[in-house]
């Protein structure tokens, strides 16, 4: 390990596990959501024009430097059914954000060799810290269904300092957090717009999880310090 690094922090969703993993999930409970709004539209339409309406919201949020992702979420549903015909009331969206909860219990998992890396990076002395755009509702319900509460020093999410990736301010809290200047920190996530570009201006040493086979990383954009296949890899950087 080089002396340098005193802290590795790690983004959660994308990195630590994998988003494909809950769209069973997301796919089962936005078609009981559809079916209970009297709509019979088939399961590949829902799933085309919710994606289409999560991308439309997300172009819309991304500028703000803060904001609820339920509130993101919850407007990506809602004109999904509009898109479809349909209307929801607040107890509809409520039992579709509980069967979406439910069903991540029973789909989630970990990437490969997650626990094994965050126990050999604590064996060495290594600070370890979460920072992820999530609420803070969200964020206690999947570090609960992941088992991961105990392998952080702390976990920081956007809605605890009012600040989303990759705005400066949750980057800042995570530095304070870590007390250690940021040349000595490692920021491993998986996104280039949120957090390597964040990490990269706060003068961390980002690390892009790169986990695709079918395409190489990108040559554009942010640049990060290190690309890595596995989380495991992170323990290559250290040595």
């Amino acid at each position: 390990m080089t002396r340098s690094t005193k802290a590795v922090l790690f983004d959660f969703g994308g990195t630590l596990y994998d988003y494909a993993l809950l769209e069973t999930a997301e796919r089962e409970s936005l078609v009981e959501l559809v079916r209970s709004s009297g709509l019979k539209t088939s399961a590949d339409d829902v799933v085309q024009a919710h994606r289409a309406a999560l991308r439309q919201v997300f172009r819309d949020y991304l500028p703000r430097s803060y904001y609820l992702h339920r509130d993101m979420f919850r407007d990506a549903v809602v004109d999904m059914l509009r898109s479809l015909g349909a209307n929801a009331d607040d107890g509809q969206l409520d039992r579709y954000r509980a069967l979406q909860w439910s069903w991540h219990t029973r789909d989630f998992q970990l990437r490969d060799g997650v626990r094994e890396t965050l126990a050999q990076l604590r064996a060495r002395g290594v600070q370890l810290g979460l920072v992820s755009n999530i609420d803070d509702d969200q964020l206690n319900h999947l570090m609960g269904v992941a088992g991961l509460r105990d392998a952080f020093d702390w976990l920081l999410s956007s809605e605890q300092v009012g600040s989303c990736k990759p705005d400066p301010a949750i980057f800042a809290e995570a530095l304070r957090r870590a007390g250690c200047p940021p040349q000595e920190v490692l920021f491993v996530g998986d996104t280039l717009l949120q957090d390597i570009a964040g990490a990269n201006r706060a003068g961390m040493r980002s690390v892009l999880l790169w986990h695709r086979d079918d395409r190489p990383p990108p040559d554009h954009g942010p640049r990060p310090h290190h690309i890595i296949r596995r989380i495991s890899d992170v323990l290559t950087i250290l040595e």
